[in-house]
């Protein structure tokens, strides 16, 4: 589904990827470890076009490389970034309501609805919060809106970028269950996170990030039972 190949991305005259490739394949889970500043959300951004990269990005045999990060979404990849890309001042239901549109203009108003409503049953933190402003949500729950919008263009691939940080235990768990649901609807994810230990547990495969390499690959499990990542990741 999702091909990267070699992507290579200079902040200035400082290498910051070094011909970084992987993929993600239909209906699959896969992870990008790695501690901070290792390149992880740098990834992330070539992948979506944010900055400029050198390489190839293949999105269901589309080359994706130099498209425009609007068009890119279109093609079915919900991205959802580290920073919260809510509208503080406008209400919960219009933020979800605004990336939508599309799905409206497709489906008509009652199959937003019903989307709405069956999303809600798994977002129990803004079910009775849909007239306040966004603003006055805490941060978690500004975090949850951030990714309902995500799931509400109804991508094929989602795309998150350390979906859990600054989160609750409770609101973290309520995020992995949402992840474990998409895995039962198979949508395909790749997801940046410092929860080493949910996430392994989660993805199928992962990649191991380190000053803008990989240095290590495989399927979760193997990945989680290695001395080396227990001793620098989860403290082994």
């Amino acid at each position: 589904m999702l091909n990267i190949d070699n992507l290579t991305v200079y902040y200035g005259s400082a290498l910051a990827l070094n011909n970084v490739s992987l993929h993600v394949k239909k209906q699959e889970a896969v992870c990008v470890l790695g501690s901070n500043g290792a390149g992880k959300t740098t990834l992330l951004n070539a992948i979506l076009n944010i900055i400029p990269k050198k390489g190839r990005v293949l999105y269901k045999n589309i080359d994706i490389t130099n498209k425009k990060t609007k068009d890119i979404v279109l093609l079915g990849i919900s991205y959802i970034p580290d920073k919260r890309t809510i509208f503080k001042d406008m209400s919960v239901y219009d933020n979800l309501l605004i990336p939508a549109m599309r799905l409206i203009k497709l489906h008509g108003k009652n199959y937003f609805d019903r989307s709405l409503k069956e999303l809600l049953n798994n977002f129990s933190s803004i079910g009775d919060k849909l007239r306040l402003k966004a603003g006055y949500l805490s941060g978690g729950e500004q975090q949850m809106l951030s990714i309902m919008q995500g799931l509400l263009r109804e991508p094929e691939l989602l795309i998150l970028d350390e979906p859990t940080a600054g989160l609750s235990p409770k609101l973290i768990n309520e995020v992995f269950n949402i992840l474990y649901l998409l895995k039962d609807r198979n949508i395909a994810t790749l997801i940046v996170e410092q929860n080493i230990n949910k996430t392994l547990r989660y993805a199928d495969r992962a990649y191991i990030m380190e000053v803008g390499k990989i240095v290590d690959k495989g399927e979760s499990k193997f990945i989680f039972d290695k001395d080396s990542i227990k001793k620098a990741y989860l403290g082994g």
